[in-house]
């Protein structure tokens, strides 16, 4: 039950997942081809069952995943491959982060081939990825909102979140790909901008999300930091390649959560949460679909807001010193 559920969260101590308290955290469970565990059950409520203050007490402030039950998808959108294929299927879309950019139509087509080889293949493994809605899909862009449970979101207030990017405002991202046999997978695992709230709409298909805590240390995440970069980007390649542990030893000490998200499904990613995801294969029944599509919004709230602006200075103080090429970006 509900109540249940939130007994078990606030009876966890909170270094069970608060990002200041890596002492506290369980112990790690090493096995030899996972790594380590996170010893953390991510709790699913319906969206609807807490309000503003019960949710960002539970969850938020306490820096624990959850995922919301949209049930009847007030707020995870319904759109499907193929609809968005037909309305905006001669639409030029980038795949794995602007290489190269297909028809949106053509690049649906791939997901049905998978007998596919050559240019085909090349296409139905690739990965429409960080889509700013409002730019790529303005229709479907007007009708995303973030679920009431986040109270109000700083990034929509200019005077409380002065010199952030318009964008941001409204921060909403679609990402599209294939499912079954398909090496689509975000490219690596990250933090999001300065510390911001992440959440997973999950629209179509399902999809595997991997998450460490933010008290992982930066020498465990192999995060990128040198030449004046953030440090919210690791440099491994591919966490499940098989010497991933050989080629990165401090690795296996990282305490990993691995989360499935179904169809009409919010998986909330708390402030600097480590994380990456990539697609579930086809099921049965209601999870048939040969397509994999997930909106990503962020937002910030009261639990973060100090933080969120110390950190957004250091970002504007960031992107001052790239445009005169005295940093990179990392």
């Amino acid at each position: 039950t509900l109540a249940r559920i939130l007994s078990a969260v606030a009876r966890a101590p909170r270094g069970v997942v608060a990002m200041d308290a890596h002492a506290t955290m369980p112990s790690r469970a090493t096995t030899p081809s996972r790594g380590a565990t996170l010893a953390y059950t991510v709790p699913r409520v319906p969206i609807d069952a807490l309000s503003a203050k019960e949710f960002a007490d539970t969850f938020l402030t306490r820096g624990a995943p959850v995922i919301l039950i949209d049930a009847e998808r007030r707020v995870v959108p319904t759109w499907t491959a193929r609809e968005l294929a037909a309305k905006y299927g001669n639409m030029l879309v980038p795949l794995d982060g602007g290489e190269r950019r297909v028809s949106l139509e053509a690049f649906v087509q791939s997901f049905a081939n998978e007998d596919a080889g050559g240019a085909g293949a090349s296409t139905r493994d690739g990965y429409a990825r960080n889509l700013h809605a409002s730019e790529y899909f303005p229709e479907k862009a007007r009708a995303l909102r973030l679920p009431d449970a986040f109270g109000e979101n700083k990034l929509r207030d200019p005077s409380a979140t002065p010199g952030v990017n318009e964008r941001w405002r409204d921060w909403f991202e679609v990402f599209i790909c294939a499912r079954n046999d398909s090496l689509a997978r975000f490219p690596f695992v990250h933090r999001d901008t300065c510390g911001v709230h992440a959440a997973s709409y999950q629209i179509e298909g399902s999809k595997q999300f991997t998450l460490f805590p933010p008290s992982e240390p930066a020498e465990v995440m192999y995060a990128q930091s040198s030449a004046g970069g953030t440090g919210n980007r690791s440099m491994i390649p591919d966490i499940d390649a098989p010497e991933v542990y050989e080629k990165y030893p401090a690795f296996a000490r990282a305490r990993r959560l691995d989360i499935d998200v179904h169809p009409g499904e919010i998986l909330v990613i708390p402030s600097n949460w480590w994380h990456t995801a990539k697609p579930l294969p086809s099921a049965s029944g209601d999870d048939a679909s040969m397509a994999c599509i997930s909106v990503a919004a962020s937002f910030v709230d009261d639990s973060i807001y100090e933080r969120f602006l110390d950190l957004h200075g250091e970002f504007r103080a960031m992107q001052s010193l790239l445009a005169v090429g005295a940093a990179r970006m990392t």
